[in-house]
């Protein structure tokens, strides 16, 4: 028993060093295999007191009572227009956005206001309207959320959605008060085990320069009692696809904070979503009939984007464009090959 503790114990301590030394060559890189909204929630869901919003289905029912009398323009096509061409007048629906206090992300402007969050950590200034705004409609709530299960899944399952970074110049993974993380976009399958879910750090992937090359960004870091922070990216953009539709997002001022080790890097992505790139992703992504499965109404979703937007003004209309978010992401290590393979 003590032979075994004293080996615990010295297989313990050698995990920390090899945490707070330098990776090979002072590289080390990662693969996104989990991304997707930071979603704060209760057991008892008291962030939303007024209950949970309808989809698509329960708003049909009750616009046409009686469905038969009509026909299909005036009904199912004149709520797929809406759809696809959204416009922020009241839709006659109430719609119910989080009223808790807290939820997931970082103070993106610096500032606390009325309509920031308070980390669960007690963190204050936390910036995160797409919660305030998804929070209560149940396709976005995790375990089972369809938009949680699929869109999730995606990024793992889907080689275009292959994003990953890399490390230069780490001298720690514990503390290093200056790196720097280059962005890339991946182009092979990720290295898993046995069963095909487990996805094992190790693997190899290629950067991608033929298609991928305009999305590299580059951001100065640092790394402090293990966590990574980089300074914001201008406008990070990442491929998104589901169901084999291919889409994208575009978040400006975008940061990360990952707690690192050896094998992966797990915490958030956060910044300012695109509010029409954000919302043509979903409708591009999912059809009125996945949403409806997750009681997910675009057409009052896009009003409420709208209308809780909190950065980069229209310079014409004064109206904000973006909206800000936080992703949940996990990360695997992998080694990043740039052979300058498939450029145009």
């Amino acid at each position: 028993m003590l032979r075994a503790a004293v080996l615990a114990v010295a297989l313990l301590l050698a995990a920390g060093r090899a945490v707070a030394e330098a990776p090979p060559g002072g590289e080390i890189g990662y693969v996104f295999t989990d991304l997707f909204w930071s979603v704060y929630q209760t057991e008892d869901a008291s962030e939303c007191p007024r209950g949970f919003n309808d989809g698509p289905r329960e708003q049909f029912a009750a616009l046409y009572p009686e469905p038969g009398r009509l026909d299909v323009a005036t009904t199912q096509l004149a709520q797929e227009i809406a759809t696809w061409h959204p416009t922020t007048e009241p839709d006659g629906f109430p719609f119910y956005t989080v009223e808790g206090s807290y939820a997931y992300g970082l103070d993106l402007d610096g500032e606390t206001s009325p309509d920031d969050f308070e980390h669960p950590d007690g963190t204050p200034g936390i910036d995160n309207a797409v919660y305030r705004a998804v929070g209560c409609i149940i396709g976005f709530r995790g375990p089972d959320g369809v938009e949680h299960i699929f869109q999730s899944k995606a990024i793992k399952d889907e080689a275009y959605n292959r994003m990953m970074i890399n490390l230069t110049g780490v001298d720690s993974l514990a503390d290093d008060d200056s790196v720097t993380v280059t962005v890339y976009r991946g182009r092979d399958e990720l290295l898993t085990d046995a069963t095909g879910e487990e996805i094992m750090p190790g693997g190899t992937q290629r950067v991608d320069r033929r298609w991928g090359e305009p999305l590299i960004r580059e951001a100065p870091g640092r790394i402090e009692n293990g966590v990574l922070t980089t300074e914001p990216i201008d406008e990070l953009v990442i491929p998104w696809q589901n169901l084999q539709v291919p889409s994208i997002h575009r978040i400006r001022d975008a940061r990360f904070e990952l707690r690192l080790d050896g094998t992966s890097a797990e915490g958030l992505l956060a910044g300012y979503a695109n509010v029409d790139t954000w919302y043509f992703q979903l409708i591009r992504n999912d059809s009125t009939h996945h949403l409806a499965n997750g009681q997910i109404s675009a057409i009052s979703l896009y009003k409420a984007l709208r209308r809780l937007a909190d950065a980069y003004p229209d310079p014409a209309t004064g109206e904000n464009t973006a909206i800000s978010t936080a992703l949940d992401v996990r990360m695997t290590q992998v080694y990043i090959i740039d052979d300058g393979a498939g450029r145009r």
